[in-house]
């Protein structure tokens, strides 16, 4: 199935589930807090959602005990980093931003939302390449958390040279990781196993 049929199917059921139950939402969030806490990452960039995405910025205040938290910024056609404050203002695509800043940080982790991801964990967004541009930009390499409030995972390679590429993919499903294979031609893989005793991150 090609990326742009794919989008299309995956929004349609994206759709379906807006506004979702805190039980779910906190379930994804103890999910990347176990991968921050494990990564020892300090400076977050997470999102404000759209109705059918997971609300992160309901725990803030969890995360802000161990983190500083950012947020992207539409600026042009690429984004920036801005600093996770009230209040929120409705910008383009009913997308809310706090006030633009002049802040120029470095982020150790990013969690992403997606549409769909595909089997090499590639990200499928709406199609508009914000954040493929904005990661591109950056001379360094944060960690990535792919989320989203449905399991949608093409089995076949669907995306392009440009789209990002993640960690982690984390749904109130299922949860996925990438381990890179260094001693073969196959340069990562997608694993299914994820330890749920929090010890630590499993090896495939």
């Amino acid at each position: 199935m090609q990326k742009i049929h794919f989008r299309a199917l995956q929004k349609t059921k994206l759709k379906k589930y807006p506004n979702l139950h805190f039980k779910q939402d906190f379930q994804i969030f103890k999910e990347c807090f176990y991968i921050i806490k494990k990564l020892k990452a300090k400076k977050i960039l997470i999102f404000i959602p759209l109705a059918y995405e997971p609300n992160l910025v309901k725990f803030r205040h969890l995360l802000s005990k161990k983190c500083i938290l950012f947020v992207p910024f539409m600026q042009d056609k690429s984004l920036k980093i801005v600093k996770l404050r009230l209040p929120f203002i409705k910008k383009r695509f009913g997308i809310l931003e706090p006030m633009n800043s002049f802040l120029e940080t470095k982020i150790d982790l990013a969690i992403v939302p997606v549409i769909g991801i595909d089997k090499n964990l590639k990200r499928i967004g709406h199609g508009q390449g914000f954040y493929d541009r904005f990661f591109a930009n950056l001379h360094y390499k944060p960690n990535i958390i792919f989320t989203q409030s449905i399991h949608a995972l093409s089995e076949k390679k669907i995306t392009q040279n440009h789209d990002i590429m993640g960690e982690f993919y984390i749904n109130p499903y299922r949860k996925y990781y990438r381990k890179e294979n260094k001693n073969d031609r196959v340069n990562n893989r997608i694993c299914i196993r994820y330890n749920r005793h929090r010890n630590r991150i499993p090896n495939c």
